[in-house]
């Protein structure tokens, strides 16, 4: 008699663990390139914003003051006409009020103005009810 062989199951190899890796990122790199087809074109940014000019509006995001502007933004009312904040306090991101009355205030910081040209400036500009009311006056200017 002949001895009985048993049948053998067939041998299973475990995958390597760079096999899954490289499968992985082959995936990740391919949804990637799907994602960024899909995806509309950003808009391009007028010349004004890409030279940073201080007069450039980004739509939807808010101004930021810079530091002289900041200081004294509170003198003054949002006319944006959504909110009953002074400019300091208004997060508001609407183009013909917060965000343009924000890129005024720090144009004229930047370029040194007293407190009394920047009240006049914000005045001429956008008229008396910019200003709040009960703010101190500003300082009578010395000549120069």
């Amino acid at each position: 008699m002949e001895p009985e062989i048993e049948p053998t199951a067939p041998k299973t190899t475990k995958p390597r663990l760079w096999v899954l890796v490289l499968v992985v990122l082959v995936a990740g790199v391919a949804g990637f390139l799907l994602l960024r087809r899909s995806a509309p074109p950003s808009p391009v940014a007028s010349p004004a914003i890409q030279q940073g000019s201080p007069d450039a509006l980004i739509q939807g995001s808010p101004v930021l003051l810079n530091a002289k502007a900041a200081i004294i933004a509170d003198r003054y009312n949002c006319l944006c006409g959504e909110c009953a904040d002074t400019l300091g306090k208004c997060i508001c991101t609407r183009d013909k009020g917060s965000n343009e009355m924000k890129a005024t205030l720090n144009r004229l910081a930047e370029e040194k103005k007293t407190l009394a040209e920047i009240d006049a400036a914000m005045v001429d500009k956008y008229g008396a009810k910019v200003m709040v009311s009960g703010a101190p006056a500003a300082p009578a200017s010395s000549s120069k």
